[in-house]
């Protein structure tokens, strides 16, 4: 009780210095345990830990805050862990202002991730709190909320893509803490016929982030479908529009403490202005036909507009979920089809502005990452087909 009683204090604190605003330090800190000689450490890219006590030997009370109130649940957390000897440790962590919602991951390299399996995690008696049982040395160990799909990675995989002859990497704008937005142009960018892809909207949806680089993996196959694709179609992908909230390890906004895809239409934020213009720009360059935004939520679910809702090309959204169900017979693909009144959200903005198919495409957190890479390249060619067979269409 006493440990609990000086996390909540200490937490406190914490929150009333910082008003609870983004990426204040603490939120990023490093914390030195003699006892046990064990060392907590929070200051690296997407970590997030917001107090860390020592509760007795070899156990420790963490915990974490979003960096704004409200917020969506989606509490994220991510730090480092050694000790001078092997030992195993006890590390209760709870989430103040959301629930557990991710189950632990851990990781020696920050590269390559395991799920902590039910031996070694538990669930609390309340729904924000859980039990990790951790294996520490002086080897580095990774835990976090997914795995760690950061600015540099995102962009380390573009700059990969960008080696390919048909594929362009440029920075387009820059986030409000001076991060550079990058875009992939992949195919002809004098093309007539463009679709524009983005993702990471919201910083811990890492799974979106696997879903989309497969996907456009796809399109840059050597395949006859994927040439033929880029013959006819311009691709422009943005594939992280939040990279100051990926790195502060934020739980859903960006540095103006926005939900950036709830600022599509407002466009009060310089990442979505930014993004924004550079898809007006392919209205002006010849006819859009679709607007993909990759996200991560607690299923797998396609949001689109409804079969009657106009759209061009027509009905593409139920015949590319049908011809996809047919691709992975095995999988059930979920869609849930809305009115879209007004713009708010990305998919919105872009049926209302263009009258294209707006479509989010949703992961869920603990969908199989194998699954999930199939699905979206079985998507991705689907895709293709549709859009191929419907380029001249009115």
């Amino acid at each position: 009780m006493a440990s609990i009683l000086r996390l909540t204090l200490l937490l406190a604190a914490s929150c009333l210095a910082a008003s609870c605003s983004p990426e204040k330090k603490a939120d990023r800190a490093h914390w030195v345990f003699p006892e046990d000689g064990v060392i907590v450490d929070a200051e690296f890219p997407r970590a997030r830990l917001s107090g860390c006590v020592r509760a007795g030997p070899d156990e420790y009370e963490l915990a974490v805050r979003p960096e704004d109130l409200p917020v969506n649940n989606s509490p994220w957390f991510a730090f480092k862990i050694r000790a001078a000897q092997p030992r195993a440790l006890t590390v209760r962590l709870r989430c103040l202002g959301g629930t557990l919602r991710y189950l632990p991951k851990i990781s020696t390299d920050g590269l390559q991730w395991l799920a902590l399996p039910a031996e070694a995690f538990t669930k609390g008696p309340a729904e924000n709190e859980g039990s990790l049982r951790l294996e520490v040395g002086p080897q580095t160990l990774w835990v976090a909320a997914q795995e760690l799909v950061s600015t540099a990675e995102m962009r380390a995989w573009a700059q990969t893509l960008e080696r390919l002859p048909f594929v362009t990497l440029r920075d387009f704008g820059h986030s409000i803490q001076g991060r550079p937005l990058f875009r992939l142009d992949i195919g002809q960018e004098d093309a007539t016929r463009h679709v524009s892809i983005i993702g990471r909207q919201h910083p811990p949806e890492t799974t979106g982030s696997l879903a989309l680089m497969r996907f456009i993996e796809e399109i840059t196959g050597d395949t006859e479908l994927a040439r033929s694709y880029r013959a006819a179609f311009h691709t422009l992908v943005i594939p992280l529009l939040n990279p100051d909230g990926v790195d502060a390890g934020h739980w859903r906004h960006n540095m103006g403490h926005v939900d950036l895809n709830r600022d599509w239409g407002p466009f009060a934020q310089p990442e979505t202005r930014a993004a924004s213009e550079q898809i007006l720009a392919l209205s002006k360059q010849g006819r859009l036909f679709l607007h993909l935004d990759f996200h991560s939520t607690f299923k797998d679910v396609f949001y689109t507009q409804p079969d009657e809702v106009p759209s061009r090309p027509a009905l593409f959204a139920a015949r590319w979920l049908e011809g996809l169900q047919k691709r992975v017979p095995d999988y059930q693909v979920k869609r849930e089809a809305s009115p879209t009144p007004k713009p708010v959200t990305s998919a919105h903005w872009a049926h209302h502005s263009f009258g294209i198919p707006g479509i989010t495409y949703e992961i869920g957190d603990h969908t199989d990452r194998a699954l999930l890479k199939t699905v979206a390249a079985e998507a991705a060619r689907e895709m293709m087909t549709l859009l191929l067979r419907d380029k001249d269409a009115p």
